[in-house]
């Protein structure tokens, strides 16, 4: 849960950062996780990218406007706020992983409460919160799950909706230009764009540290083990293996729910 980010909800975490490896433990890379140093200043910010860049976030908006009235941007934290948009998120979630394969454990309510419960929590102490991008009536476009730990927002998890209408707008673009304007309004000094090498994470920064995944103690069952899982994560995120497996498990997981639903 959390990937890296130790919190109370993730105690013990199995994937660290270089600096959090220890020396008598056996670790393998895992993935890269792409972050970007804030800026202090909004001119800074706009200095990263050329002005075409940003005119086509404005444009993209400016356009979504005209044809379908306001876009709204909001950071929530309060217990009703969250209690009623997270439940959209898991929605919003399960539509986007429809007729894909995932492992998350998002795609069952019993695997998102969990979630649920420790954002209404954390974000009581201010180290969690939820960005929405709504519109005018309220429906959840977009949305940000978000941690935040020692000045750093950690992007946790992110889901923007898919249907077709919506496609030009590049509504997740708008998201995450508004979430991270706000995270240099607030001061924070980084943010962690979190494991996976998705393309939209490039378009905003070109910085990313090595996870590494916790095996266990120096052993040699654990070396066999590692072995084990640097096979599996090689079919993971070789994009060709990614591409083949992901219809067959796809596939695996209907078949499994179909079973389930007849026992």
């Amino acid at each position: 849960m959390f990937d890296y980010i130790k919190n109370k909800y993730n105690p013990s975490p199995w994937l660290f950062l270089k600096n959090d490896l220890k020396k008598d433990y056996i670790y393998i890379p895992y993935v890269e996780a792409p972050f970007l140093t804030l800026p202090a200043t909004q001119d800074e910010f706009k200095a990263l990218h050329k002005r075409k860049f940003w005119y086509n976030i404005k444009r993209s908006q400016k356009l979504f406007e005209k044809e379908h009235g306001d876009l709204n941007f909001d950071i929530l934290k309060t217990e009703d706020q969250l209690d009623y948009y997270l439940n959209k998120v898991f929605i919003l979630f399960n539509k986007r992983w429809s007729n894909e394969y995932t492992s998350a454990a998002w795609k069952s309510l019993q695997g998102f409460e969990l979630y649920k419960k420790a954002m209404i929590d954390l974000a009581s102490s201010n180290k969690s919160f939820l960005a929405v991008l709504t519109d005018k009536d309220g429906k959840l476009l977009s949305h940000g799950y978000c941690l935040i730990q020692d000045k750093t927002v950690s992007f946790y998890q992110h889901t923007t909706v898919v249907d077709d209408i919506y496609r030009k707008y590049s509504l997740g673009k708008i998201l995450v230009y508004r979430l991270l304007s706000y995270s240099i309004d607030c001061n924070y000094k980084e943010f962690d764009f979190m494991t996976g090498q998705s393309p939209y994470k490039y378009e905003w920064t070109k910085n990313a540290r090595m996870t590494y995944r916790q095996i266990g103690k120096k052993n040699i069952f654990n070396y066999f083990k590692s072995y084990f899982f640097k096979l599996r994560y090689f079919l993971q995120f070789n994009s060709y293996c990614r591409a083949l497996l992901k219809p067959i498990m796809f596939f695996l997981e209907k078949i499994h729910g179909k079973f389930k639903v007849r026992n």
